[in-house]
């Protein structure tokens, strides 16, 4: 049975439309109020930047979830949603600046605490400027194990040190252009570095 015109027309219709869909909405453009007693802890990473640049929420700083290699600063590309998210936040908001911060527990030498941190905060700078976003509004730093916000004598403690923070310098107000899928396809980002005896 041959298909009619009308047919095939609303077939390749229905798959453009398809093509044009994000599965995976990197936020929303009016993030929803967070559950009560929960605060910003409800929002994904990309709802509670966009809530703050919107003017809903005072907390500049946020966590920024990528799972590394123990010791290294290549990241598992399978857990850096939260860096595509900002990509697209970047280019939806053309005027936001901000700071990439890099964090470790206390275990091994300070000083290799510091350049892995350091080349962690890069890795996430690269990732972004290699996609188009503009060096000078990325700011990468690493504070090694300086800045503590847990007990370093757990591993519950030192899991929660060894963290990647983006801290938005300036910006905001309204995105000029909603980009829904245009994440590009992943590239080797960042600086590989040596490896490290602890992460």
């Amino acid at each position: 049975m041959v298909p009619s015109r009308c047919s095939l027309l609303l077939i390749i219709s229905l798959l453009l439309a398809a093509c044009y869909d994000d599965p995976h909405k990197k936020y929303a453009l009016t993030p929803p109020e967070a559950d009560r007693g929960q605060g910003e802890q409800s929002l994904t990473f990309g709802d509670a930047v966009v809530r703050y640049l919107r003017g809903g929420s005072e907390e500049n700083e946020f966590l920024l979830t990528v799972d590394f290699e123990p010791g290294g600063s290549t990241p598992n590309m399978e857990t850096i949603g939260d860096v595509e998210a900002l990509l697209v936040i970047l280019r939806d908001f053309p005027s936001v600046t901000i700071v990439i911060e890099g964090h470790t527990d206390s275990e091994g030498e300070p000083e290799k605490n510091q350049r892995l941190s350091q080349w962690r905060a890069e890795w996430v700078k690269n990732f972004l400027v290699d996609r188009g976003i503009e060096s000078e509004r990325v700011v990468a730093e690493g504070f090694g194990d300086t800045v503590p916000i847990a007990d370093n004598s757990t591993p519950h403690g030192q899991e929660k040190n060894r963290r990647l923070v983006v801290r938005v310098e300036k910006g905001g107000a309204e995105p000029v252009k909603v980009q829904r899928g245009m994440v590009p396809e992943q590239r080797g980002s960042g600086t590989s570095g040596e490896q490290l005896s602890r992460d």
